[in-house]
């Protein structure tokens, strides 16, 4: 596959000053942009380009929670279903749940995302943890909560019969785009609408947004941890997501740099052969 490397993306000056360049194929897309039937090609193929993208994605999305697994052990608790190292139970089930979240989303792909279908992304996450054990899980909020490390005042319970609807309107009414999955996300992490895991839901459904609309896939890299977590307040607050949205840029690009590093790009099948085999 052949690369080309173009101007540097503008980043907002609090980001981080390492250079990162927009990397396209030689057709003009952005190197991990994938689409519904070449994700869940891969998926069904072995020692394909997703026994890469997935944990790659996870160990991301986990360690902005606080996840203890580092790629190495993460990797093999992928790949061969081992648990290595010292890590809460907690930990350890949501980790493992994770990856059936991941695969879940992507069998789904082109499912409308509604109440029914957040509820149970939810609690496949929390599934034998001690949250499901207590009843937190596979419904919305009942009690008021708040994102840890933040001032921002989130949805209480009673008002998500009517937070949740128009959330739903205003992606379905929307463009569809990488600025209304921004939004979306935005929206999303400030309704908070369950008791726990928000962070991680609100991450696998801009990859299933991602996916099933040609953009880019956005991968939160912890590196970026402190200006997602600071734009994303700020959003929230003000309106004004401009700077999240370089962000999310940014970490798109650190994305599709490391996968062509690894040789994974080359990878992709093309969308025809994708969608050929899809229909099998």
């Amino acid at each position: 596959m052949e690369v080309q490397v173009l101007s540097p993306a503008p980043l907002a000056s609090s980001l981080s000053s390492e250079s990162f360049f927009i990397v396209q194929r030689s057709d003009g897309e952005p190197l991990m942009k994938i689409n519904r039937d070449q994700m869940q090609v891969m998926k069904a193929a072995p020692n394909s380009a997703y026994e890469v993208i997935m944990p790659e994605f996870l160990f991301h999305s986990n360690k902005l929670e606080g996840s203890t697994f580092s790629e190495e052990e993460l990797a093999k608790l992928v790949e061969e279903g081992l648990v290595e190292g010292s890590h809460e139970i907690d930990d350890v089930f949501e980790t493992k749940n994770s990856v059936d979240v991941f695969n879940y989303v992507v069998d789904t792909l082109g499912c409308p995302i509604d109440d029914e279908y957040l509820c149970l992304l939810n609690e496949m996450l929390f599934r034998e943890t001690s949250d499901a054990k207590a009843g937190f899980t596979c419904h919305y909020k009942e009690i008021p909560n708040r994102i840890h490390g933040s001032s921002v005042q989130v949805a209480l319970p009673s008002d998500l019969p009517r937070a949740m609807p128009e959330l739903f309107a205003m992606w379905n009414e929307s463009a569809h785009d990488f600025a209304a999955i921004v939004d979306f996300h935005v929206r999303f992490e400030h309704i908070h609408p369950f008791q726990n895991g928000n962070g991680r839901i609100g991450r696998f459904l801009m990859m299933k947004q991602c996916l099933e609309n040609d953009v880019d896939i956005i991968v939160v890299d912890e590196a970026l941890e402190a200006p997602y977590k600071s734009w994303l307040e700020i959003a929230q607050t003000t309106g004004e997501s401009r700077f999240l949205k370089e962000v999310m840029t940014d970490c798109q690009q650190r994305f599709d740099r490391k996968m062509e590093a690894k040789g994974i790009t080359a990878l992709i099948p093309d969308k025809e052969t994708a969608a050929r085999l899809n229909r099998r």
